[in-house]
């Protein structure tokens, strides 16, 4: 019999310390995208079910109703948005959200299967302006939370999608997209016949690594406009983000994006020894009936930044008497501190301090640091 107090697989309780940590670090990411011209926007948690992505948790109708989702990704919520209420504001349109996802299976890297996402999107705008200017918001998000040791990986669907063009068929496709998958190179050569199929494909999984060191091949990728005006395109960026000296930039045009609304460039975050993706994004199209428009964007997953975090920058919790005035619980509270009361006198408050995860403690009036 399951006990009463079990839950689901890939489900958590945030009890505390990571309950507390995860909504600073929402509120402080949310309130930097809104100082740099990000308007916040809600969505809800149920969506209509559609044929656009498979891992959904479905929920039950009555006959001839239609079938309804707990939302499982929230970018296609700001497509939709975009492309109905908001369809005449004038673009750029710049909007920031947040908001749990619930999705029916977790993966290998990210087992969780409910989390939180906090992101941003630039609709209507083609320049590559644009597409510096999320990624550095993403980059600069990150850091101002205490993520260190960031790798930011660029990957593009277009130069593969290009590969599986010239090839044209369906069937060879699938089996080489499995190989892909798994970085399996040779195996993928051997299904090939066309000596110029072989190089465009060896070309794009030698393009993975620091630009410095992949130039030569990433040049020989300029196979038509579309292809040459990515090339010049990921060259600006790398030469535009700015990163600290512990982060680093890499490039790999080998990787399968899952997603199937990217469609060009996308980039991802990680951080060192954490699993998992720390935020990542990209290009896309948005489709309806009036228009056609560019966008590009980004999601924080909050489970990995959690994981990834060095707590450094969250709001500093003080013990204190219960009985302490007013005058001086206000001013800590203008200092930034979080104050944590005791209702009954102590022998050792220093002790009782580190029991409550405080990192400083009040005594005679005075603020100690543990």
């Amino acid at each position: 019999m399951r006990s009463e107090f079990l839950i689901p697989p890939g489900f958590k309780d945030h009890v505390s310390f990571d309950a507390y940590v995860e909504h600073e670090y929402k509120n402080n990411i949310i309130k930097f995208f809104r100082s740099n011209g990000f308007d916040l926007v809600k969505t809800p948690l149920i969506d209509f079910l559609d044929s656009s992505n498979h891992n959904n948790f479905l929920i039950a109708n009555k006959k001839n109703e239609e079938s309804l989702k707990i939302r499982n990704d929230i970018t296609p919520q700001i497509i939709r948005i975009a492309s109905s209420r908001l369809l005449n504001k004038s673009r750029p349109l710049k909007l920031c959200y947040y908001g749990e996802v619930v999705r029916k299976n977790g993966s290998m890297l990210r087992p969780e299967r409910q989390f939180l996402q906090v992101g941003a999107e630039t609709i209507g705008s083609n320049r590559i302006e644009a597409d510096i200017e999320v990624i550095n918001l993403a980059y600069q998000s990150l850091s101002k939370i205490g993520i260190k040791e960031i790798t930011l990986e660029f990957s593009s669907k277009i130069f593969l999608r290009k590969f599986f063009k010239k090839i044209n068929q369906s069937k060879l496709e699938k089996k080489l997209t499995e190989l892909i998958k798994i970085k399996d190179l040779n195996n993928c050569l051997k299904l090939l016949k066309n000596e110029e199929d072989k190089s465009l494909l060896l070309n794009i999984f030698k393009c993975t690594g620091e630009l410095k060191t992949i130039k030569k091949f990433l040049d020989k990728l300029k196979v038509d406009e579309e292809t040459e005006t990515e090339v010049k395109n990921l060259k600006k960026l790398v030469s535009k983000i700015e990163l600290s000296k512990l982060d680093r930039i890499n490039i790999d045009l080998s990787e399968l994006d899952e997603k199937n609304y990217h469609d060009g460039l996308k980039f991802t975050f990680f951080s060192k020894n954490v699993r998992g993706e720390v935020a990542s994004g990209g290009r896309y199209t948005i489709k309806n009936k009036n228009k056609t428009e560019t966008a590009t964007g980004f999601t924080c997953f909050m489970d990995t930044v959690l994981r990834a975090s060095s707590f450094e920058n969250i709001a500093k919790k003080i013990l204190l008497p219960f009985n302490t005035d007013k005058k001086i619980k206000n001013n800590l509270i203008k200092k930034g501190f979080v104050l944590f009361s005791i209702f009954q006198a102590t022998s050792d408050i220093k002790r009782d301090a580190k029991k409550f995860n405080c990192n400083y403690f009040l005594k005679n009036n005075l603020i100690k640091k543990i």
